[in-house]
Formats: C-alpha cells, structure tokens, sequence
C-alpha cells in the first residue's frame, strides 16, 4: 500500500513536510518540506517512490502469492530506475541550473526519497489557459524557451554520457522561476536514462493526456516523444484549447486559429503522429524555429508616383490642420518619452491632460523602448498617488497587451516583461481614477540560457 506521509511528519530528523504536492503521478509522491538543519530553514522538496498495488497492476485477479510475487517483481524494477533517476538528476542538476538540483537519496520506513531544490515561482499554466490564445510571436518566444532547455537535457556531452527523456512535459512541470524568470522544468518522475541516442522499450509507461505521445502507448520513446509534448504546449498556447480535455485537437487545432503557413507547417511537424516524421531532437526543432523566424519578407511594392502639384496646392490646408493637431496634443497628450533601461530614474506625473483610453477614459504615460535583441525588461514605478497598470505592444501590432507579472511592495511596483527584438511602446495607467507623481526606471536582463 502507499504510505502518504502527514503534514508535520520528519524525515532524517531534519526535513519537517509542510504541504502535500502531489499524489498522482504515476511514479511517486511530492512534498514541500523545510530543512530544520539549515540555517536558513531553506525550503525543499522530498519525492518519495510510490509502490505498485494489485489495482495499479490491474492483476487483483489473481491469486494472493501470485500478486505479491508480481508486486515483487515491479518494484524491484522501479528500484532500479528510481536510482537511475536520481544519478541522471543529480548529474543535469550539477552543470544546468534550469534542472532542479538534487541534494540527496536515502531509504526510511521502509520507503525510498531524494531530495531536491524547490523552485520558487509559477508554472506555465498561468500564462497558458483555456480560453486564452497568446500571439504567435509569444509563442514561438515561449517555444524557443523550453527547446534550449530540453536541448541541453538531451546533449550527452553535458550530462557525462548520458542523454535523458522527461516523457511528461507539460504546463504543470515547467515553472517560471521567480528570481531571474528563466522556466526550470520540474517532475523528471517519468525520467527514461538512455546511453544511445534513439529509439528504446519503455519499461514504465507514464505521461498525462493531450501531451503524450501516440507512440508511447505503444511502448516505445524516444527524444521525439518529448519534442510532441513540447508542441502541444506550442498548439494549447495558440488555440487557447487544453489538449487534456480537448479530443482530436492536434489533428484539428488549425481550425480554431490563424497562423502563418511556416508556423503551422512546423507546429504540425512537432506533433505529427509518426514518431519518425518529427523533429527528431529539440536541436532539430530550434534550427527550425530559428529559419522561420528570420525568412526574408517578400519586397515591398515599390510606391505610386508622389502628387506633388496636389500637395503644393493643398499646403495652406495641411498648415490649418497642423495647427489643429497641436493645440489638441498641447491640451490632451504628453510626449512620448524614451525608455533608456539604463536602471537611472526618471520623474513622471499622471495627469487629466494626458492620453485618455477611448474605451475606459483613463488617462496614461506611454515610453517607448528599443530592443536589440531577446531580453527581459523590467520596469520599477514608485508613485504614493496611484496604483499603476502597465501594458506592452510592439509597434506592429494593433493592441496591447497587460503584464501580469508584476511585484508590489508598498509603493514599489516592478513590472517584468519579455520583449524580443524591435521597438515597443509601454503604457502606464492608473488602477483606478488616481492622478499624481512618480518615479520610473527600468533595466534589461539577458534571457539567453546559462551554458
């Protein structure tokens, strides 16, 4: 039976639980413990390896001597490649700081643990929902992420010799650290250690519906397994449809959405049923990704002949409404100002005479910023008057978009927002009707994986 250990429990008299965060994956139990050794009672997690029962193995109907003998059998097997586990972990944990770091392994009561860095954050699922279709450009960025990250996992150069298969990627498992906002994918629970780059019979069949892929059912792996999960993240992002509880929606998510025919051409690609038709690696994936996100723009039409007698003749028109323009900009808007995210301070005020929103009437500062490559911004306001909203949008496109991470702290508010190459326009409004001062800066943060 599964020995679920309560809250307050102690393990090794130093590690105390204090919450339960998961009983049901297939391969073990999850909990969040604080290490009473450790001067700062750090914050950890134990997973503890779940036994097979008769009901797992689907064997209750047979005799008692044959189910235990059965039982025996299995766990011995899950033995095996628990501690198998745990030595690829610790390995990737070592040299990749986007790979929870394993601390170490031990037996009590009879149950095997490890334990492992608790990575403090949130996971994907909050910035991929139901009902929520995120743009292309963000997905392919959130993309692009997790392929860097599954591209050193499945690099036997760094992982002294071996190469590793997650077998269930998906939102839940990848979490958004909170100190420098690179994802970290958690939960190697399903882990498959190989010594070979490619294909292999999985002893122990796992992975969560929507995301795993067809030939896992079969009881086959391999690297492409992981890149299907990876694109039906990719399909959930686009469609805003949770492939969990949407049925047949990687072979019919195109007709929910709008795409480029480059991006559904390698989104399809990912999830293509035939293992053997995928991108066989994450390297295999982002070298693509990488081509249709540079393809050269078809030439742009060359324009009609300038008018020039209208013009001239109309100037004396153009000076009136010139006028117009200016006196209406001196009394409803403020200029725009450039956002140097060089971590120097600005003074700004929030007034009635600013920008309005047509649709609310709420008044607002808007910065423009200049990115030269794929960065984090992140932009602090501290303002005593008024409670700030910030949104984004590249200039090409028509609307912006809210950021949802964002810190507070008295008066302090620090918005963190990705930005990729190219101009943008930040616009800050207040929550609710207050006016007032502020103070703005903002710097950036290299995005790029530690390597």
């Amino acid at each position: 039976m599964n020995n679920i250990l309560p809250i307050g429990a102690i393990l090794r008299d130093r590690y105390q639980i204090i919450d339960i965060l998961s009983t049901k994956t297939g391969f073990g139990i999850t909990y969040k413990v604080k290490d009473r050794n450790h001067p700062n009672q750090r914050i950890l997690v134990i997973k503890q390896l779940k036994k097979p029962t008769p009901v797992s193995l689907k064997i209750e109907h047979l005799p008692l001597a044959e189910q235990q003998e059965k039982i025996n059998q299995v766990w011995s097997n899950y033995l095996r490649l628990f501690r198998k586990e745990t030595q690829a972990l610790a390995n990737l944990g070592e040299t990749y700081n986007q790979i929870p770091a394993i601390h170490e392994r031990f037996t009590e009561l009879g149950e095997e643990f490890y334990v492992q860095e608790y990575i403090e954050g949130h996971s994907l699922s909050a910035e991929i929902q139901q009902g929520k279709k995120l743009s292309e450009d963000k997905v392919k960025s959130l993309l692009t992420e997790i392929l860097e990250i599954v591209e050193y996992i499945q690099d036997i150069k760094n992982n002294k010799d071996y190469a590793v298969i997650h077998r269930d990627i998906k939102p839940e498992n990848i979490i958004r650290r909170r100190e420098d906002h690179k994802l970290v994918i958690i939960d190697f629970g399903l882990v498959k250690e190989i010594t070979f780059v490619g294909i292999k019979l999985a002893s122990i069949l796992g992975g969560t519906p929507g995301y795993i892929a067809p030939e896992m059912l079969l009881g086959f792996v391999s690297f492409a397994s992981d890149i299907y999960s990876i694109g039906m993240i990719g399909v959930f992002a686009i469609t805003g449809e949770d492939p969990s509880f949407t049925p047949n929606l990687a072979k019919n998510w195109q007709t929910t959405v709008n795409v480029s025919a480059e991006f559904a051409d390698f989104l399809n690609k990912m999830i293509c049923e035939d293992y053997k038709n995928r991108f066989q690696n994450a390297t295999e994936a982002l070298t693509a990704l990488t081509v249709n996100k540079t393809l050269p723009k078809p030439p742009t039409p060359p324009k009609p002949p300038i008018p020039w007698q209208l013009i001239i003749s109309g100037i004396s028109g153009i000076i009136v409404i010139i006028g117009v323009v200016i006196a209406i900009t001196t009394i409803f808007t403020k200029s725009d100002e450039q956002l140097i995210a060089d971590g120097r301070e600005k003074l700004g005020q929030l007034t009635s005479s600013d920008q309005k929103e047509l649709v609310s009437g709420k008044p607002f500062d808007v910065y423009n910023f200049k990115s030269d490559k794929r960065q984090y911004l992140t932009v602090e306001v501290v303002s005593k008057d008024f409670r700030p909203i910030f949104t984004i949008r590249k200039l090409k496109d028509e609307s912006f978009m809210k950021v949802e991470d964002v810190a507070i702290q008295d008066d302090n508010f620090t918005a963190s927002i990705m930005v990729e190459k190219g101009e943008y326009e930040l616009k800050i409004k207040p929550e609710n009707e207050g006016l007032g001062d502020y103070v703005i800066k903002a710097w950036v943060t290299d995005i790029a994986s530690d390597r």
